[in-house]
């Protein structure tokens, strides 16, 4: 599987790992879902190859290995993080799902080590059929929401060295 429209820097960087603290570890297999249950339990609209379409209030933001931990972390203390996954497939990071809420940024406005995908990208998700993706923080089907993308990207900004 593959970031569907993905720009090329994103497939073929090296990937960095990122040390998630204990609580943050990813839980593995048993995270794999159907495309199914992604649609039922979470209203999110995936196809049968078990990739997420962006848009519709729902965006990704890749945040470099180098501060993906330390953000999943801070987004952890203010109670504030949503899922987050691990793409694998060389990609440098972890993919923070995030509400826009309306902020549109360019990339140059952007803190560096972020990047947002939006609409048109397809995610791939942890399914039985895709076991290199998987969750860092998975979905609650009880805490359906999702940060916002400035909630994100100040995480980001609190975590990375000045």
């Amino acid at each position: 599987m593959s970031i569907e429209s993905a720009p090329a820097p994103l497939r073929h960087r090296p990937a960095l790992t990122a040390k998630p603290s204990r609580r943050l570890r990813a839980v593995g297999a048993q995270q794999a879902l159907t495309a199914h249950h992604y649609r039922e339990a979470y209203g999110w609209t995936v196809d049968d190859t078990g990739s997420l379409q962006m848009g519709g209030g729902m965006i990704g933001v890749l945040v470099q290995a180098i501060f993906a931990g330390a953000t999943a972390e801070f987004l952890q203390r203010q109670e504030s993080c949503g899922p987050v996954l691990d793409l694998g497939m060389g990609v440098d990071g972890w993919l923070f799902l995030a509400d826009p809420n309306g902020l549109v940024l360019s990339q140059q406005e952007m803190p560096p080590g972020a990047t947002v995908l939006g609409c048109p990208y397809k995610i791939p998700l942890p399914t039985p059929e895709n076991r290199v993706v998987r969750w860092i923080s998975p979905p609650r089907s009880r805490a359906r929401w999702l940060p916002t993308l400035a909630t994100v990207l100040a995480a980001v900004v609190a975590s990375s060295p000045s």
